[in-house]
């Protein structure tokens, strides 16, 4: 256990020092291209760190392929902070989050959100659909995906949260596929509210691509239920696996 912590401190200074140089070569890079490639490259190295603090067997399934230069909205339960590192790493997708506006007040934050693409959303604004979706249309339009957690929030292993719609109407204003992918065992490695990792097993799956452009506008809530059903089947499964 006292490795464990000693692990994660030493990697978390690591990380505090190794972050400055990547955000800002990041920074640097898109100062020539916005959208090229070598800001994911670069993003990549950054998630070998959270790799090795984290000391865990990863297996990555692909119930259905998908192309790694497609833009996607990808959506994901949501079960410890280590899922965004451990799938940007695994899936290998260039892909951005969603950032609220407060995070650019922050000056190296906002440095690090803009140099990187996210989309800024200011949740007071009941109208920010429309700046969402323009945003969101340039990232699409250069080969890039967005990443949503659709379930709002970090959740238990054994309580599957409720999916909100934002995710898919993205989707379907942008006529973009969504990318629907499960994780498993990053709650024990890394639990909510604890500042250590620990070893472990996760598993990643991808679930069959779906193809918005065959549903309509009034069908997304029902498409929201049906993704939402089979996704906590596909993590039932792959949970029983790691035991």
């Amino acid at each position: 256990m006292l490795k464990n912590k000693l692990r994660t401190w030493f990697n978390l200074i690591i990380m505090a020092i190794y972050t400055i140089p990547v955000a800002y070569s990041i920074w640097f890079v898109g100062l020539f291209d916005k959208y090229t490639s070598l800001k994911y490259h670069i993003a990549q190295s950054w998630t070998t760190p959270w790799m090795w603090a984290a000391k865990s067997r990863v297996t990555l399934i692909k119930a259905f392929e998908y192309k790694k230069n497609q833009p996607y909205v990808v959506i994901s339960n949501h079960l410890s902070n280590l899922d965004p590192m451990m799938q940007f790493k695994f899936l290998k997708i260039k892909w951005v989050f969603m950032a609220k506006k407060e995070v650019y007040k922050l000056p190296f934050f906002r440095t690090a959100a803009k140099s990187f693409n996210f989309i800024k959303v200011d949740r007071t604004n009941n109208n920010d659909r429309l700046s969402i979706n323009e945003q969101a249309k340039k990232l699409f339009n250069n080969g890039w995906s967005l990443m949503v957690y659709p379930q709002g929030t970090r959740a238990k292993s054994d309580n599957f949260l409720p999916f909100k719609s934002g995710a898919f109407h993205i989707a379907f204003d942008n006529q973009i596929p969504i990318l629907p992918v499960v994780i498993a065992g990053t709650g024990e490695i890394w639990p909510r509210g604890s500042k250590f990792m620990k070893s472990g097993k996760a598993i990643i799956k991808t679930l069959e691509p779906i193809n918005i452009s065959e549903y309509k506008k009034e069908d997304l809530e029902d498409l929201v239920q049906e993704t939402f059903n089979k996704m906590k089947s596909a993590y039932e499964e792959i949970k029983s696996a790691l035991h």
